[in-house]
């Protein structure tokens, strides 16, 4: 398992009730800290789940930890390419967290929600780019991505059905959490959420990343 594997499954098991994530230590496990460094910003804003889901406090050394990798890695400060893009807006979120449990200045958004993820009416395209940016979507989510995936959420559930179609469940996985925000945040769906976690959850395989979006799906959804 890549190093970010195994740091998304240290986030899973603090959700389970393993205690912290432990950045501190993760990043000291690995043989080379600038792997380690990596694997947070790829986890991106999924490393504060225990917070956001559990209120966990956030452990100094921790924030430490995801601040020392914004500077080893910093964000794109004028993002071109979609994958620019979104990894702009993933390190949005990620930073806005980091602001949130340290007391840090306000983060502004990179660019416009329709700048990442393109016309609605290309739902296959949008669905996506919304998929790339699953790790927005968390309990009490707000921002300008959030109301534009909120806002459509035909397009939403048609990308979800269509990943099902083609048996892309790592896809699916992370488009269930966008379906189940939408729902905790009471949108009518054109789908049921609990049985399309429970349709996903026997074909995703044992990826931590998956399992992890899953977990999250659920608590949002309010099942065990």
């Amino acid at each position: 398992m890549d190093s970010a594997g195994l740091l998304a499954g240290r986030v899973l098991a603090a959700l389970r009730g393993a205690g912290g994530v432990g950045l501190v230590d993760f990043v000291d496990s690995c043989a080379d800290t600038t792997v380690g460094l990596g694997a947070v910003r790829l986890v991106g804003a999924d490393v504060f789940l225990p917070q956001v889901v559990l209120r966990e406090p956030v452990v100094a050394g921790d924030a430490e930890v995801v601040a020392e990798s914004f500077a080893v890695f910093p964000p794109v400060a004028t993002p071109v390419t979609p994958q620019q893009r979104v990894m702009a807006w993933r390190d949005w979120s990620t930073a806005r967290q980091l602001a949130r449990f340290t007391g840090g200045a306000p983060v502004a958004p990179p660019d416009e929600p329709a700048a990442v993820l393109g016309p609605v009416d290309e739902w296959a395209r949008w669905s996506v780019a919304a998929a790339q940016l699953s790790s927005l979507a968390h309990p009490g989510a707000t921002g300008p991505v959030v109301e534009a995936v909120a806002a459509e959420s035909m397009a939403l559930c048609r990308g979800v059905v269509r990943t099902l179609l083609r048996r892309d469940f790592a896809t699916a996985t992370r488009l269930v959490r966008w379906v189940a925000l939408l729902h905790a945040m009471g949108i009518q769906l054109p789908v049921n959420p609990v049985l399309l976690v429970e349709h996903v959850e026997l074909r995703c395989g044992a990826e931590t990343r998956p399992l992890l979006d899953l977990a999250l799906a659920r608590h949002l959804l309010g099942v065990s």
